[in-house]
């Protein structure tokens, strides 16, 4: 009965037909007009803020641990004096040969694993490109008597610590370890002992080649199972540390699960005295004594995070693991003179080390209960997805908005309708084919600057484009297949690159440019349906990119928003097109790439081939999305400034 009064009531204040108001519509219609970028630069400010409260301890929470299995710092320990012993002898032996060559090198690992009993290989890799490189690795694996080998952990350790030091410590406690794990017998998976050579490219080398993807023609017996964890030590020099450092950033913003670190954490927090950690190698707080202290300090450690998370580079050898579904992470030793009193060294490592795998050791499945995505504060306080997401939809609705606005109401003021009744649909034509045919131009642009700074293309194509010219200086690598390339020094190769890729953006902005004026009165040429595909456009990238990198969605919509929300076409003013020129070409590629140079002290070159080597030897996706979404837009927007509004 109540439903049928509804139906009548709804169907009688539907049929009939009530005339609209033409000047209080287009009163409406003006006020979104006007309104909406006002709108949008809210919305961009609240997403802004919404970030900075983040590091605030009343909005992240405490770490916990979900896995209830991995029960951390609840095992017996063994690595007592004698294990103390060892590790000495063994950085007095490494100290004698950490000089030598790689070969070398390797056959002494690979010597003392096999006198401790492990099935033990060597594997020799080359790495072919811009930087050829050649290196050995050395690892051995410890069968669980107690399981089928179907899961593996892994205690890795390089021969060079970040700092450039060797790492001598790291590699004397994996040696140590490697006999505690062999006399006992509680081991459920087996333990992989891993010394690389040539930082990341040996750590690739080795996970290309256990997984059977291997790109640098090698070859790596015996296997083992699915790997379940990783810690890679990294503890330079010979001497004691202050605070113990995590890294955990991964290729392209992956990270690992947060029971991995916060096992980690939980270990040292109940280790006898406890062991003070950090996140990276931050020990000092540059905000001591000031009234945030503590608020500006978790920020610090978020900034520094996410400054690894947009790059797509990874903090550290463990973060190549993550590409292949493996959780690791890297524990760093930090050198400090400030509290003496809480130095450690090999004694507690040890029983870091050793608690971590046995806490490892029980797990029943893969990683999964715990969280994927995060933000770390600090090394006990977390923020999730759920409360660093809006600020990117907040982004993306800033720049959608504005879009629609401009597509559907334009920028000129609107009369109010000479009839009363509204049509069903707008018969006003908008002409879109312009701004496809812009947007096409500029991504195709982006493809062939994508394929021209492929780090083959400069040491296979460039080199022999100039060989007569540095005849002198090029160098000869001999491949598997018998071939031999003709590489350019680097420095020449990438800036013979990335000359050409900006000459190839601005002769695309500049042919575009004289097209445009060539039919300057063509009401064909807006630039307001252009911008508000730009703005789609660009709101689609962050909203997306955001998903595979929450850090790189945000830094594009920090640097595109505003700029974007602010310029608009130029028609006749010669002073307005020259500044929003210099804007935009500050925001392209080229721009930023020189203000980060001179914000950090590096050469352009030396940026150039670290985003060059990324992409090559560890699969970022950095430059893809640069030269193919970045940069394309950036020039899309530098012709909108000479077109003009019809709209």
């Amino acid at each position: 009965m109540l439903l049928n009064r509804l139906k009548q009531r709804w169907t009688s204040g539907t049929s009939s037909n009530k005339a609209i108001d033409p000047i209080k519509r287009a009163k409406i219609l003006r006020f979104i007009q006007r309104f909406t970028p006002i709108i949008s630069l809210l919305l961009f400010f609240i997403g802004i803020g919404w970030i900075l409260i983040l590091p605030y301890d009343g909005y992240n929470k405490h770490t916990y641990i979900s896995e209830n299995a991995l029960l951390p710092g609840q095992a017996n320990l063994d690595y007592g004096f004698n294990d103390i012993r060892t590790a000495e002898e063994y950085r007095d032996k490494l100290i004698q040969i950490q000089e030598k060559d790689s070969e070398t090198r390797a056959r002494f690992i690979h010597e003392e694993f096999r006198r401790t009993g492990f099935v033990s290989a060597i594997q020799h890799f080359q790495v072919r490109g811009r930087e050829p490189k050649k290196g050995v690795n050395a690892f051995a694996i410890n069968r669980a008597p107690r399981s089928d080998g179907k899961e593996a952990l892994i205690l890795s350790a390089s021969w060079k610590s970040r700092t450039g030091e060797y790492n001598t410590n790291g590699i004397a406690s994996l040696l140590s370890l490697a006999r505690l794990f062999k006399r006992n017998v509680y081991w459920a998976k087996d333990v992989i002992l891993l010394v690389t050579d040539e930082g990341r490219e040996g750590t690739q080398a080795w996970l290309d080649a256990y997984h059977g993807t291997d790109a640098f023609e090698s070859v790596v017996m015996p296997r083992s199972g699915a790997v379940q964890g990783v810690v890679n030590l990294d503890f330079p020099g010979t001497q004691d540390y202050e605070t113990l450092g995590i890294f955990f950033e991964g290729v392209n913003g992956q990270l690992p699960n947060l029971d991995l670190i916060n096992t980690i954490v939980a270990v040292a927090t109940r280790t006898s005295p406890p062991i003070e950690t950090t996140l990276h190698d931050t020990v000092n707080n540059p905000f001591e004594n000031h009234a945030y202290e503590a608020y500006l300090g978790s920020l610090n450690h978020m900034l520094q995070s996410m400054k690894y998370l947009v790059l797509g580079h990874p903090s550290s050898e463990s973060g190549l693991y993550l590409r292949y579904t493996i959780d690791a992470v890297t524990i760093h030793g930090i050198v400090g003179s400030q509290h003496l009193g809480q130095l450690f060294g090999f004694n507690r490592i040890g029983r870091l080390v050793e608690s971590t795998f046995r806490s490892l050791n029980n797990l029943l499945e893969h990683f999964h209960q715990s969280f994927f995505f995060y933000l770390l504060p600090q090394p006990s306080r977390y923020v999730s997805i759920s409360q660093y997401m809006p600020p990117v939809i907040l982004f993306a609705c800033a720049l959608i908005f504005q879009s629609l606005a401009l597509y559907y109401l334009g920028t000129r003021p609107l009369v109010p309708e000479k009839t009363a009744i509204l049509t069903a649909y707008s018969l006003k034509k908008r002409h879109t084919l312009f701004a496809f045919t812009i947007l096409i131009i500029t991504h195709v642009a982006g493809l062939v600057i994508f394929s021209l700074m492929q780090p083959t293309f400069g040491y296979r194509y460039l080199s022999r484009f100039t060989e007569a010219e540095v005849s002198g200086k090029i160098i000869r690598l001999s491949s598997s297949k018998g071939e031999h390339l003709l590489l350019l020094p680097q420095n020449q190769a990438i800036t013979m690159q990335y000359t050409t890729s900006s000459v190839i953006a601005m002769t695309t902005v500049t042919v575009c440019i004289f097209w445009i004026s060539s039919k300057t009165q063509s009401t064909e040429h807006d630039g307001t349906i252009l911008k508000s595909f730009c703005l789609a456009a660009s709101a689609l990238a962050i909203a997306t990119v955001s998903l595979l990198n929450f850090t790189l969605g945000v830094a594009t919509a920090i640097l595109v928003v505003i700029p974007y929300s602010l310029i608009r076409p130029s028609g006749n003013s010669v002073v307005w097109k020259l500044i929003q020129s210099v804007l935009l070409l500050a925001l392209s590629p080229m721009g930023l790439l020189h203000l980060f140079s001179r914000a950090s002290g590096m050469s352009l070159t030396a940026i150039l081939s670290t985003l060059l080597s990324d992409y090559e030897i560890v699969r970022s996706w950095f430059l893809t999305f640069c030269c193919t979404i970045y940069w394309p837009m950036n020039m899309a927007m530098l012709i909108l400034v000479f077109t003009s509004s019809w709209s």
